[in-house]
């Protein structure tokens, strides 16, 4: 069994892992951690980055290293994991991530960018519940006793 878990180093980012290292163990399934570095925009006129850039790894070195270190931490805890880097559309790049593995579960939280950003963007966790042809844990928000 494969689950794919997205996170994307926000504050809710701890519980979602916490989350999905519950359900890989529960499940005894192999565990993929992901993080999508979303893509530079793209200006009118403007002409795209030379295909010569540095690897992704290279150029978005602490968000590598984060992906790393979250799997590296899953596998300290007995669970077969990995840590995947990708660039694009987070909720589009997510199902595909999901497609290829193929994930029996994708883990996702229900919120990680601020209120202003998500209502640009969109929902990413509604998107990828929309589209996912496999079941979608949606981790709740974590807010703080007031």
């Amino acid at each position: 069994m494969k689950l794919l878990v997205a996170v994307d180093f926000s504050p809710q980012t701890e519980a979602i892992l916490a989350a999905a290292g519950g359900q890989a163990r529960a499940l005894a399934a192999q565990l993929c951690v992901m993080h999508v570095v979303a893509p530079p925009p793209v200006l009118k006129g403007h002409r795209p980055a030379a295909p010569d850039q540095p690897p992704i790894e290279l150029e978005h070195r602490e968000e590598h290293r984060l992906i790393q270190e979250a799997a590296a931490n899953a596998r300290e805890a007995g669970i077969d994991a990995t840590g995947v880097l990708v660039e694009g559309p987070p909720a589009k790049m997510i199902l595909r991530e999901a497609a290829n593995l193929p994930a029996d579960m994708i883990i996702i939280g229900s919120h990680g960018f601020g209120p202003a950003l998500g209502l640009l963007l969109g929902s990413i966790s509604k998107k990828v519940l929309k589209e996912a042809r496999c079941p979608v844990l949606v981790v709740p928000i974590q807010r703080s006793e007031e």
